[in-house]
């Protein structure tokens, strides 16, 4: 079986261009002094010392889209209809440890977000990976800034990918 187009691998690729080039262009406005964000590492659990503040970006999880409406059975069908997938991966966002005052913390985990969903739904490459029947979204974001939460500066963002799975593109025919 030859592989011809792997959308799902080819949107993580675009991402983790997108996002490492993005570290450096980030200007925060900083605890104590103004900083940009130091790393970004894909698929690992935490950033190493050196590499915070920065982004952590996970490959997440793929599922059907539900919200498309299967053909009726019975009816002519293309051998191997295309489905259409959401591929879901997480983008973290991890902060200097700020405290007592956590001084200008919901505001750097703000400027973090809107220039990564900015830089994500501007990509062209992105764009052209889920096609003019797909989208992109943004599913959640999530801050550890909430009662009860251990408020260190730290945001989770889960965008949603929508693609079509088509089988031509995996099986090469």
């Amino acid at each position: 079986m030859t592989t011809t187009n792997d959308r799902r691998q080819a949107i993580q690729n675009e991402l983790v261009n997108v996002l490492t080039g993005l570290v450096s262009t980030i200007q925060l406005t900083g605890g104590e002094t103004p900083a940009s964000l130091a790393g970004f590492v894909h698929n690992r659990n935490e950033l190493p010392k050196e590499m915070v503040p920065g982004i952590i970006l996970l490959d997440g999880d793929e599922r059907m889209d539900q919200r498309i409406v299967p053909p009726t059975p019975g009816r002519l069908q293309v051998k191997l209809p295309t489905q259409f997938m959401i591929l879901t991966p997480e983008i973290y966002v991890v902060l200097d440890v700020r405290k007592p005052a956590n001084l200008n913390v919901g505001a750097d985990l703000n400027i973090c977000r809107l220039a990564i969903l900015g830089a994500i739904w501007d990509d062209a490459t992105l764009q052209t990976i889920v096609g003019s029947n797909g989208k992109i979204t943004v599913d959640a974001v999530v801050s550890d800034l909430a009662r009860n939460r251990v408020m260190q500066g730290q945001l989770g963002i889960s965008i949603g990918f929508h693609y079509p799975l088509i089988a031509a593109e995996i099986i090469g025919r």
